[in-house]
């Protein structure tokens, strides 16, 4: 995020560890509070008026936050990425004359491109694995089902074959058969369930007591497809998350080693740009990071809170520990930094439009079916955090 072709030479009596040591733990504090506002939150129980306009609240927030990570791609970490990988005093290859100098965009655009294949194989793995459960289950179904046509049959004892189904669907599963009502035999929640069948079975009379068995096994067959589609928006969440904590954690370490070397006034308004930064960014991880399905007493979201809790602050103190060798302008600093801002760059836009924006907003059932007025908060709140980001890049 600085310049790295800085003019500005280095002196000891210039250098203010103390300034220095303060703005480590004040990028801790911002990064910390930013990143575990939302999960603490999502911990602590409200009246539930309360808990919606905090929730309400919280999700501005992560929409601003979206934005801010947008624009630190845009406007941070390409530009950045490009000058440093294009600089004069690089090797040929990376000169216009004899070379390529499309690098920064080209790494980019990989990072991005192996985020989405590492995506689709892991989501694809998630599918496969409910695939076969799901064929499991369809086979143990077919082996203990037994066939009632044209009404009940008695079976040997004497007793209703239909009123034993009845007896298993109520005994297995905690149904209330008395309080359901009939429901549209073809048609269920936007899905189709053995049409024909149903089609089939409105030619012959059917029993009220085999209707309201048929619709408690439509509200289970429900609650198992509202479960797999909570696992699988659940577990994408959860890659996306992995991915966007990487993507920030490995900006977040470079920006510290920048402000952990800075001097002077660009140290001030570095210093001021990045509490701002990590804060918002933090808030839209922390979002992320309460939205997944954790066990309550799971140490996954402490763990990713202290990660990127802890970034910044490392990068800033390992740039106290070089401040005397480091040298910006140097041929491996250079490298170094291009190539990670360009992978970081990657990372981040591809998280920020896919995972947030279109997952967030475009994909979202809630936000679409939500009132004009919330959408249009949701998008000033993203435009927003990209324009005050693109505003502080002035300076950082």
């Amino acid at each position: 995020m600085s310049d790295a072709n800085s003019t500005e030479i280095m002196t000891p009596e210039d250098y203010n560890l103390g300034f220095h040591i303060g703005g480590l733990f004040a990028n801790l504090a911002a990064s910390g509070v930013g990143v575990l506002l939302p999960i603490l939150f999502g911990l602590t129980s409200f009246p539930p008026k309360t808990t919606s306009k905090i929730q309400s609240v919280i999700q501005t927030a992560r929409t601003f936050g979206s934005g801010v990570i947008l624009a630190t791609a845009f406007i941070h970490m390409l530009p950045s990425a490009f000058a440093n990988l294009s600089d004069p005093s690089l090797p040929w290859q990376f000169q216009e004359e004899s070379g390529y100098t499309g690098w920064a965009g080209l790494i980019a655009m990989l990072a991005a491109l192996l985020l989405h294949l590492l995506e689709f194989t892991a989501t694809q793995r998630f599918f496969l694995r409910e695939k076969e459960t799901l064929q499991l289950k369809a086979s143990s179904d077919l082996k203990g089902h037994v066939p009632d046509i044209g009404g009940p049959e008695k079976n040997k004892h004497g007793s209703d074959s239909g009123s034993l189904y009845r007896n298993e669907a109520t005994q297995g599963h905690a149904v209330t058969i008395s309080s359901i009502q009939e429901p549209d035999p073809c048609v269920h929640v936007g899905h189709v369930h053995g049409g024909e069948i149903l089609l089939a079975n409105k030619k012959t009379p059917v029993s009220a007591s085999s209707k309201q068995v048929e619709a408690g096994h439509h509200i289970l067959e429900d609650d198992e497809e509202a479960q797999r589609v909570q696992d699988h928006e659940n577990q994408t969440r959860m890659i996306g998350t992995f991915i966007l904590e990487f993507g920030i954690a490995l900006h977040s370490v470079i920006i510290g080693i920048a402000l952990g070397t800075a001097i002077g006034t660009e140290f001030v308004s570095l210093l001021i740009a990045l509490l701002f930064h990590q804060f918002f960014e933090g808030v839209a991880l922390g979002g992320r990071i309460a939205s997944l399905k954790f066990h309550r007493a799971s140490l996954g979201p402490w763990l990713l809170s202290a990660g990127f809790t802890l970034s910044t602050p490392v990068g800033v103190a390992l740039g106290i520990g070089i401040r005397q060798s480091y040298d910006d302008a140097a041929v491996t600093t250079l490298l170094v930094q291009g190539v990670f801002d360009a992978l970081s760059a990657g990372i981040l836009l591809y998280t920020a439009m896919v995972q947030l924006m279109s997952t967030e907003l475009n994909a979202n059932r809630g936000f679409r079916e939500s009132s004009t007025r919330s959408q249009t908060v949701q998008f000033v709140a993203l435009w927003c955090g990209a324009a005050s980001m693109a505003i502080i890049g002035k300076w950082a």
